[in-house]
C-alpha cells in the first residue's frame, strides 16, 4: 500500500499574484472614477464630438452636450445618438424617417426638429410621440431647443 503525501498548501495570507491583481484593479477603478468627477464622460467614437470643439456651422458643442445632458437625450437615443429606446438621430439633417414627421418637415423645413423637440406646437400635437417628452413645457428654453437641434443636424 502506497501512502500519498498531501500537497502542501498555503496556510495563511493572500498569494502575491492575488495581491497585485487587487492593487491593479483598484488603481484602474480609481483612475476611471477620477476621470469622471467632472460629470462628463470622455468623447466616444462616432457621432459625439469632444466638448469644446466647434461643429460645422459654428454650433457650440459644449453647450449642446450640456443641453442634451440636462434633458437626458442620450438615455433614449444612445450615447452615440445611434438609437436605443428612441430612434437613431445620426443623419437627421437629411430629414425625419417617419411619415408623420416627414409631413411636418415639408410644412416647416427649417424648424421641424425644434417643433418636434418642443412638442407644444399644433403642427406636432396630433402625432403619437411614444415616450418622447415635450421639452417645450418648461424643461428646455427655446434657445436650448435651438442649440440641441442645430447640434443634431451636424451628426453625420
Amino acid at each position: 500500500m502506497t501512502i500519498h503525501t498531501p500537497i502542501p498548501s498555503r496556510r495563511r495570507g493572500v498569494p502575491a499574484w492575488g495581491l497585485w491583481l487587487t492593487i491593479f484593479l483598484l488603481l484602474v477603478g480609481g483612475v476611471y472614477f477620477a476621470s469622471n468627477l467632472s460629470g462628463t464622460n470622455p468623447a466616444l467614437a462616432g457621432g459625439i464630438r469632444a466638448s469644446g470643439s466647434a461643429a460645422p456651422g459654428g454650433v457650440d458643442i459644449a453647450a449642446a452636450l450640456g443641453v442634451a445632458k440636462k434633458a437626458g437625450c442620450q438615455g433614449c437615443h444612445g450615447q452615440e445618438w445611434t438609437g436605443g429606446i428612441g430612434p437613431n438621430l445620426v443623419g437627421i439633417v437629411n430629414g425625419p424617417k417617419t411619415p408623420d414627421l416627414t409631413a411636418v418637415a415639408k410644412a416647416h423645413p427649417d424648424d421641424w426638429l425644434q417643433l418636434w423637440i418642443a412638442g407644444t406646437d399644433p403642427a406636432v400635437a396630433k402625432i403619437n410621440r411614444g415616450p418622447m417628452p415635450k421639452f417645450g413645457d418648461g424643461t428646455l428654453s427655446p434657445d436650448e431647443i435651438d442649440t440641441i437641434a442645430a447640434y443634431l443636424k451636424t451628426l453625420k
